[in-house]
């Protein structure tokens, strides 16, 4: 395993996301990729490579709520309650101008504005964080955790079709859902606090900005507690207008 990269390093979020999906990011945020492409998996194609923010009308504020639960009792400081706030204007060409405010104070991760925004950026950016975290955690390297993740979602995820509620009313959703690090062979003693992580995405286009939940969870084990985080879409918060 590699050390940490410096803090200041890890908050150029952007470029590590990049680096995270490559060309499947690439295509996202350009607006110049085919949703089609069959060279890409299903849940790369979900994720990164559709036009989520199509249906909003501008300006729009889509918020989420962040939770963190560690499950270690003895540090009750260690649990907390965010929020993730996208501001959304007209951009160029036929995309959004997209400003992310992700999480707060010491937690907050910075990502420039972006301006030509077709896929939703919290999905990166909440899986950028989760890498960061893991890292810092394990004493590892981020970039392995991003490589996992991103062979993952290409090779090993699973998509279904499910129910779910937003408002108060169900909804036809797409659960993507992977294991990236559980079949991990040359590092197990070195990241066996992330063996058993499980992502869960909850997409649908019938919430605005097409994400309605993020969730990563590692099961308790071996005296370790449970540590998991969860966005959700706060359609109590959200202001936004959806094309008809």
């Amino acid at each position: 395993m590699i050390e940490l990269p410096c803090p200041r390093l890890l908050q150029r979020g952007v470029v590590a996301l990049l680096l995270m999906f490559g060309a499947s990011a690439l295509a996202a945020q350009s607006g110049s990729g085919n949703e089609n492409d069959a060279t890409f998996s299903k849940a790369n194609r979900l994720l990164f490579m559709t036009d989520h923010l199509q249906g909003l009308n501008t300006p729009a504020r889509l918020e989420y709520k962040f939770v963190h639960q560690d499950g270690d009792t003895a540090d009750e400081d260690t649990d907390y309650t965010d929020h993730v706030d996208l501001q959304i204007d007209v951009g160029e060409q036929n995309g959004k101008h997209v400003r992310v405010d992700f999480l707060s104070g010491d937690r907050h991760r910075y990502m420039p504005d972006i301006d030509n925004a077709r896929g939703n950026p919290v999905i990166m950016m909440f899986l950028q964080n989760d890498v960061t975290e893991l890292a810092r955690r394990t004493g590892g390297s981020w970039r392995y955790f991003q490589r996992r993740v991103k062979f993952a979602l290409e090779d090993a995820a699973t998509v279904s079709r499910a129910r779910a509620t937003y408002d108060g009313k169900p909804i036809d959703v797409e659960r993507i859902e992977l294991t990236p690090y559980a079949g991990e062979q040359d590092h197990r003693d070195d990241v066996a606090q992330a063996l058993a992580r499980r992502y869960t995405f909850l997409l649908s286009d019938a919430v605005p900005g097409g994400v309605l939940e993020l969730r990563a969870q590692t099961p308790a084990a071996d005296g370790r507690p449970a540590v998991s985080d969860r966005l959700t879409l706060d359609a109590t918060a959200t202001r936004t207008g959806v094309a008809q």
